[in-house]
């Protein structure tokens, strides 16, 4: 970790020379360092961005991950909050003595080091060939897996720069020597215990959205173990489902207003049911669902987002309504939510007790 000691005396430096408070212009920088963390597994720390002004309050534009410094999705940003309150990733307005407090999670999805050359430090750079005698071919010493990523802070008021917050974390494999993670953009081949599904996934909130079922945006294949006549589901490896919610389309949205929906599988459940051949049942299905404004493209929600609505459903159960025959299945799902699901007043007006359908037809491969 020299590379880091040597990098954080110099951000030091850098910080008591630029300040994020006052007029003028500036450029801020600090590190945050994770625990080594396996593949299939997550850390997660906060960190603070303060206003240390006594009589002003600070306008943040927007934070999100430096473009293309976190393609690999090792990194998510959970939740934005000002004091009690979450925030969006744009327009944030940070009072007087308050601070920005701003939830990552990072969760290596494979053993490769980051390709990045900022702040003085160069990693993931292919090392000269030297040549070596056969008997030591294999003996060298592995490095940490450092995996990077930067995140922008764009203020524009009292005083307009950009703070920069580098991420960094070193990757292990994983508990039963797992080089990468499933996840919810893996790729899915069939056979030797894993089927796949890939087809289409359409809900049906009539409170939300009237006009009958919507067609959503399914980023990858849905991934179950098979093992004789039991199937199981780790909802980590769920694709996530899109829905755009406009107010042009849903007339109960405020004029103007535009939202992101995404369905997720609840992280580290396990859902298990039968699977005889033609008819499949799983049972402890659990879903998270989080709405952010604005249409954000799957990279983006790849990256993390920072949601306005944000709770799970559990216990759900994926039954067969129509037997796999000739490759092609179809699943459903319903329930029914809570009065006040998501803590959310905009939302809930919507969402209180609504009943939810789903339902998902296409291939089945094993």
């Amino acid at each position: 970790m020299a590379h880091k000691l040597k990098i954080g005396l110099l951000l030091t430096v850098a910080l008591l020379l630029a300040s994020c408070t006052g007029g003028g212009q500036f450029t801020g920088w600090q590190t945050e360092t994770f625990d080594t963390t396996a593949v299939t597994k997550s850390t997660t720390k906060t960190f603070v961005l303060g206003n240390s002004e006594s009589d002003q309050e600070q306008h943040i534009r927007a934070i999100a991950f430096d473009r293309g410094s976190n393609s690999a999705g090792n990194f998510r940003i959970d939740s934005l909050t000002v004091g009690d309150q979450a925030v969006s990733p744009t327009d944030i307005v940070v009072p007087p003595g308050s601070s920005l407090h701003v939830a990552v999670t990072y969760s290596p999805m494979n053993l490769d080091v980051t390709r990045a050359s900022y702040g003085g430090w160069v990693t993931g750079q292919e090392e000269r060939w030297i040549p070596k005698k056969p008997e030591d071919v294999g003996k060298e010493e592995k490095g940490a897996i450092v995996q990077r990523a930067i995140i922008e802070a764009v203020y524009d008021y009292p005083g307009e720069g950009i703070y920069y917050v580098q991420l960094v974390g070193d990757a292990a494999p994983g508990p039963n020597g797992e080089q990468e993670a499933g996840g919810a953009f893996a790729a899915c081949t069939p056979g030797n215990g894993t089927a796949c599904y890939t087809g289409g996934f359409e809900v049906d909130i009539p409170e939300l959205a009237p006009g009958g079922p919507q067609a959503l945006t399914l980023t990858g294949p849905m991934r179950l173990g098979i093992n004789g006549g039991a199937v199981t589901l780790r909802m980590d490896d769920f694709p996530y489902a899109i829905m755009y919610l406009r107010s042009e389309e849903i007339p109960k949205l405020p004029s103007g207003v535009t939202a992101t929906l995404v369905i997720s599988g609840a992280q580290g459940v396990e859902a298990a049911g039968t699977f005889d051949g033609a008819r499949l049942t799983i049972e402890k299905v659990s879903f998270r669902i989080r709405v952010a404004l604005g249409e954000l493209t799957v990279d983006q929600i790849k990256q993390g987002i920072s949601a306005l609505v944000d709770f799970e459903l559990p216990d759900l159960t994926i039954e067969t309504i129509k037997p796999l025959s000739q490759g092609l299945i179809t699943l459903h799902m319903e329930t029914k939510l809570p009065e006040n699901p998501s803590g959310n007043q905009l939302f809930d007006q919507f969402l209180s007790g609504a009943k939810i359908t789903a339902s998902m037809e296409g291939e089945l491969a094993f």
